[in-house]
């Protein structure tokens, strides 16, 4: 039985993508989110849209054809969720300090949001890594 890629001496390239697939799914999910966040929709409401659905195939793709572990796919995609709301709430509080004084729970409720699609896409990424083995490992 052979190392995980990611627990190799090639992990360097590996490694390398998870900061781009975290900048990736924050870009997905703050383009989408912080319009409808001004139209007065809700913190849940306004992250569910296709900037999850983005989450979830960057979750696979890391999985699947980079060789990410699941734990290390779910988490370099799914952290694009909480870093876009944390944005939208530096963006704001430095228009109005007095707004976001409860932003640790909307941290907290976009790590839950975000976790969902993250693990799935992972574990859809592991389910297909092992319908489809890579050559060459």
């Amino acid at each position: 039985m052979t190392k995980p890629l990611y627990r190799s001496r090639k992990a360097a390239p590996v490694r390398a993508v998870a900061l781009p697939i975290a900048v990736a799914c924050t870009l997905a999910v703050l383009v989408p989110y912080a319009p409808r966040l001004e139209a007065g929709e809700p913190l849940p409401d306004a992250l569910y849209g296709i900037g999850l659905w983005a989450v979830a195939l960057a979750a696979l793709v890391a999985r699947w054809r980079l060789g990410l572990g699941v734990l290390p796919a779910a988490l370099a995609a799914g952290a694009g969720v909480p870093a876009a709301v944390l944005c939208k709430v530096a963006w704001d509080v430095a228009r109005d300090p007095t707004s976001h004084n409860l932003w640790p729970f909307e941290v907290a409720i976009a790590l839950a949001v975000g976790a969902v699609p993250a693990i799935l896409g992972a574990a859809a990424g592991w389910g297909l890594s092992k319908l489809f083995p890579a050559r060459g490992r």
